[in-house]
């Protein structure tokens, strides 16, 4: 592979990776030895991922690796700390730094669910809403308001009506006699 095949394979493999939840700022200069030697490097800043093919002088660490390695350690193929064991890859610098980026490489190799979301159009919203004939207010109102009457009940209340103004008019009766009185 050429230079710019290895890096335009690493930004395929790993230039989508969601960065968002990573904490803090990491700069790795990444060294290819071999076949398509060159530099390139991958930051993280502020939520977003970088992979440029330049180098970077104020790293947090320099890997160094072939073409063939960094690939396959970047796309999740190969793991990081295997790779180092193997002594496929050097790190100089701050290799705790370097690490932290690990669990991106594994969230990336996961394969990519797609969610569906339920249908929203006009359609089907109506289809679930069943509408209600628009009535005036006053019918509403009016059919809310009524209530199961009988005969009887309607006596009875006009009877205790009746009774309770008969009672208040000759309480009214009696004070003004009682006030002519006196």
């Amino acid at each position: 592979m050429t230079y710019e095949e290895i890096v335009d394979k690493v930004k395929k493999e790993f230039g989508s990776a969601d960065v968002s939840k990573y904490d803090g700022h990491l700069a790795l200069q990444i060294n290819i030895t071999g076949e398509g030697s060159g530099a390139f490097y991958a930051e993280i800043n502020e939520g977003q991922l970088f992979i440029e093919p330049f180098d970077y002088k104020d790293n947090d660490a320099v890997l160094t690796a072939s073409g063939e390695d960094i690939v396959s350690i970047l796309s999740g193929k190969l793991g990081a700390i295997e790779a180092f064991e193997a002594g496929k890859i050097t790190v100089d610098g701050d290799i705790s730094k370097a690490l932290s980026i690990q669990p991106i490489i594994e969230e990336n190799k996961k394969p990519k669910t797609v969610t569906k979301r339920k249908s929203t159009s006009k359609t089907a919203a109506k289809s679930e809403v069943k509408e209600e004939p628009v009535k005036p207010l006053a019918a509403k109102a009016s059919k809310t308001t009524k209530t199961k009457t009988t005969k009887s009940t309607v006596k009875s209340d006009s009877k205790t009506a009746a009774k309770t103004v008969k009672a208040s008019s000759k309480t009214t009766k009696t004070t003004k006699s009682a006030a002519k009185k006196g």
